[in-house]
């Protein structure tokens, strides 16, 4: 009987404790209650962010290629002249008997892909082709050559590393130092390395 009676030994404080309890579980959700608002905004903000994230993921996939440079398009008569153009040189150069096995094969692509081929032939062959060309060509008063030209180097600084264009440019020398041109008569492999390291040479008599 004494435990049951301990609650009301102090009566006259029972009532204060409950009411402070209560005051206090009162002030404790103000705050929670007055920032329900910004955590509701919190919330939906969040999911505007993802869903427009979303969104540009989406665009993003589907969208269409870029459209190509002004400078980078060319009209048909300009490719055609291009083309016609390199091959007179090519061939001009085949029948004094120097060849520029680099170009040539640059040629076959280019005139079967236009302008893709700048972007087909891989980075090593370009640069070789591009070699051959300022090699064979002196006079760039042709408007044709000399925007073909600019396009080739311009295509292989955008694709071609510095390290890369490094290692290119040590591998491109003939190979066992012979001088390119030279119409000395060579085994048909050693020919063959030569033709994929040297510049123009002079095809055998």
């Amino acid at each position: 009987g004494k435990d049951a009676d301990k609650s009301g030994l102090f009566p006259a404080f029972d009532a204060p404790m409950a009411l402070l309890a209560r005051l206090s579980a009162l002030l404790l959700s103000i705050p929670l209650y007055l920032s329900k608002p910004a955590l509701r905004a919190a919330r939906a903000r969040r999911r505007r962010v993802r869903a427009q994230a979303v969104r540009e993921e989406v665009a993003a996939q589907c969208a269409p290629p870029p459209p190509v440079p002004e400078l980078m398009r060319a009209t048909r008569e300009l490719l055609t002249a291009m083309r016609d153009e390199l091959r007179q040189e090519l061939a001009a150069h085949a029948a004094e008997g120097t060849a520029f096995v680099h170009l040539a094969r640059f040629e076959e692509k280019f005139s079967k892909r236009g302008l893709r081929a700048l972007d087909e032939i891989p980075v090593d062959h370009l640069r070789r082709a591009l070699a051959d060309f300022e090699s064979m060509v002196r006079n760039w008063s042709s408007a044709a050559l000399a925007d073909l030209r600019s396009r080739m180097a311009v295509h292989l600084a955008d694709r071609a590393s510095a390290s890369t264009m490094w290692i290119a440019a040590n591998t491109i020398a003939p190979v066992f130092g012979m001088r390119a041109g030279s119409t000395s008569p060579r085994p048909t492999a050693l020919r063959r390395a030569s033709d994929q390291n040297a510049g123009p040479m002079k095809a055998p008599t």
